[in-house]
C-alpha cells in the first residue's frame, strides 16, 4: 500500500524579538489574547477583511474602527507585535478584532471557503536574499489558498518596497488565471489605497528613501 504524499507548505517564517518581551507584554499575551483569537468553525454574516502580517497592528486598527460592520481578522506570529495590537484594541474599545497568532496556512484551512471579502499584505518580509527566496510567502501554493478563501470578486491589497519582491509577486500572480492585476495603471501602483494607513514599516522605507508598490489583484473566476 502506497502511502500518500504530503504537500509542504512554505514556512510562516518567525523572527526572534530584538528584546526580551516586557513583563506588560507578557500578561497582555498570557490573559488579553484569548478575548481575541480566532476560533475554528467561526461564522457570521458580515463581511470579513483579512491582514495577514499586521505587525504592531496600526492597519488592524484602522481597518476595525472605519469598518465597525465588519469582522477584522488578523494574522501574524510576532509576539511583540500582537501584545501591542491587543493594547490598542484594548485601549480603542473595539468590539471586531480576531487574532489568530500561528501561520497563516493553517488559518486558511480553517477558513470557510469564499468567505474573504478582502486581503490585506503590506510589507511582507522581501527576503532579500537569493538563498532566502523559497521563504517568501507569496508564491504559486500561497496563491492556490488564497484563491479558496476569497470571494469571487473578492480583492488583495500588497505593498512592498523591495523592487525584486514586487517582479515575484507579478511572475506568481501572473501564472495563476484566478486572479487579475486591477491596479488602473502603472502609476497607480505608486498610490497607497485610501483604506490603508501608514505603518512603520512604510515609515522605515520613507527614511531609506526606497519606492513604494501598492498593488491590488482581483479574484476573477
Amino acid at each position: 500500500m502506497k502511502k500518500s504524499k504530503k504537500t509542504l507548505l512554505p514556512l510562516f517564517y518567525k523572527k526572534k524579538p530584538r528584546r526580551p518581551l516586557s513583563e506588560k507584554q507578557k500578561k497582555l499575551l498570557k490573559f488579553n489574547l484569548k478575548k481575541f483569537l480566532f476560533k475554528k468553525n467561526f461564522s457570521t454574516k458580515r463581511k470579513i477583511f483579512l491582514e495577514i502580517g499586521f505587525g504592531y497592528g496600526e492597519n488592524l486598527i484602522n481597518l476595525s474602527i472605519n469598518n465597525n460592520n465588519k469582522i477584522i481578522i488578523g494574522c501574524d506570529i510576532y509576539e511583540p507585535g500582537i501584545a501591542s495590537t491587543i493594547d490598542k484594541i484594548e485601549k480603542n474599545k473595539l468590539k471586531n478584532i480576531l487574532i489568530y497568532p500561528k501561520n497563516i496556512f493553517t488559518l486558511i484551512d480553517e477558513l470557510k471557503r469564499n468567505s474573504i471579502d478582502k486581503v490585506f499584505m503590506l510589507y511582507p518580509d522581501p527576503w532579500p536574499k537569493k538563498k532566502h527566496f523559497k521563504r517568501r510567502l507569496i508564491s504559486k501554493i500561497f496563491l492556490k489558498r488564497l484563491h479558496k478563501i476569497l470571494k469571487k470578486n473578492g480583492m488583495t491589497l500588497i505593498s512592498t518596497d523591495s523592487l525584486s519582491y514586487l517582479c515575484a509577486i507579478f511572475y506568481e500572480f501572473s501564472l495563476n488565471p484566478n486572479f487579475e492585476w486591477a491596479n488602473k495603471d502603472a502609476a497607480d501602483c505608486h498610490k497607497r489605497p485610501l483604506e490603508i494607513i501608514k505603518s512603520k514599516y512604510e515609515r522605515k522605507a520613507d527614511i531609506e528613501r526606497n519606492d513604494k508598490y501598492f498593488l491590488k489583484f482581483k479574484k476573477i473566476c
